[in-house]
């Protein structure tokens, strides 16, 4: 089941937001309020309707069932969110649910439908424009699905083609006429977001990129208990190319690293140009006990592939990379920071663990103490085969 849906995610794009836990909780508050508003409009129009006889079954279930959607999305903003985080299913459940929700109001309150058509429509493209087109079919798709099984219970829709009619032009003109400008505004949002967050001469994630995936990996590492992996990595005798090759051969040199790093990533790494000649790869997922160790080890085996990487394009200059890990796993007892305080600290003692590994000898591996962030110092204790603490600060920096 877990696999289908992370096929299902990767088809239909609907997980490519950086900030996505942000918007979901934009959209949970959305759709509390926005069922609270069906449940208490169709209410009022199931009141009149018993004024004047009858209430048919249908409106008389739509405040009903808007509420308990109300509910449900309060339930998800309050409880599951805080806890788990945006899933996949979650989030593919309430795509289809608001489409539904908005035609179970639609189809038993035919009075309002000059409120409901809009937001039926805005509804389907705004899954567009947030997601993708596939998305956008998803929640049409659902729409249609929803009219189809419950117009043949409406006395209203069976008897008045003029609202089938509406409802049918309505829904061809979705796809249509927004389906091309929802592409475009799509293409035109990617291209952009790549080009903010993505290094010129490298392809790899910048610095920007690179904070915003170390939120998410903390925030995965909170929801499933494991470790995340700050491993940076710094080339030794870069300036030596630079001085003796030209700058040119340096820039191919850190393109062959980034290329080197992104052919080495594994399900759960993410790998980013820092600046200058620096580049960090994020491990996620893992296990407390023995997390450091493994990570230590993956950086020892990335170490061992850039140096092959930079001897091809830079020979007998001695070219390596030297790297600092630290890991880092969620403490309760912490001193809070703020988002980015946190993120600039585990790069900052990763830092000092790389410093310790080049003070060492260069084309090293140090990892540094675990210890919670906040904390007034980190230390950084290098490898067995990597004497001493790290100094306190990375001044003066060998090559």
């Amino acid at each position: 089941m877990v696999s289908t849906l992370r096929k299902l995610a990767e088809y239909i794009g609907a997980h490519r937001a950086a900030d996505r836990d942000a918007h979901e909780r934009d959209r949970a508050r959305q759709r509390v309020a926005i069922a609270t508003v069906f449940g208490l409009a169709s209410g009022w129009a199931a009141v009149d309707a018993g004024r004047a006889g009858a209430v048919p079954v249908l409106l008389a279930a739509v405040p009903v069932f808007s509420m308990g959607y109300a509910l449900l999305a309060l339930f998800h903003l309050r409880w599951l969110l805080p806890r788990r985080g945006v899933t996949l299913f979650g989030q593919y459940s309430f795509i289809v649910l608001d489409s539904v929700l908005t035609v179970v109001a639609l189809v038993g309150a035919p009075s309002m439908l000059a409120a409901f058509y809009p937001v039926l429509m805005v509804q389907i493209v705004r899954c567009g424009m947030r997601y993708g087109l596939r998305t956008l079919w998803l929640s049409w798709a659902a729409a249609a699905l929803a009219a189809a099984a419950l117009m043949p219970f409406s006395s209203d829709w069976t008897s008045e083609a003029g609202l089938l009619r509406s409802f049918v032009v309505m829904m061809v003109i979705i796809p249509v006429l927004f389906g091309p400008l929802v592409q475009k505004l799509v293409r035109a949002n990617d291209a952009l977001r790549a080009a903010a967050t993505a290094d010129p001469l490298t392809g790899l994630g910048n610095r920007r990129m690179l904070f915003e995936q170390l939120r998410l990996a903390r925030a995965s590492s909170v929801r499933t208990s494991t470790m995340l992996a700050v491993v940076l990595f710094d080339l030794d005798r870069f300036k030596a190319v630079n001085d003796t090759l030209g700058h040119a051969c340096g820039d191919r040199l850190l393109a062959a690293v980034a290329d080197c790093l992104r052919a080495q990533l594994r399900p759960g790494e993410v790998a980013a140009r820092l600046g200058g000649d620096e580049f960090v790869v994020l491990i996620e997922g893992l296990p407390p006990g023995h997390g450091v160790a493994l990570a230590r080890d993956r950086a020892a085996q990335l170490v061992a592939q850039i140096g092959v990487a930079a001897t091809a394009v830079a020979p007998g200059l001695g070219v390596s990379a030297s790297a600092g890990v630290h890991c880092w796993a969620a403490d309760p007892d912490a001193v809070p920071l703020p988002e980015r305080d946190i993120d600039s600290e585990l790069l900052a003692q990763a830092d000092r663990a790389m410093y310790a590994s080049k003070r060492a000898g260069r084309g090293r591996v140090a990892v540094s103490t675990p210890q919670p962030v906040g904390a007034a110092a980190a230390t950084a204790v290098a490898d067995p085969d990597v004497p001493g603490p790290a100094p306190a600060c990375a001044s003066a920096r060998p090559d």
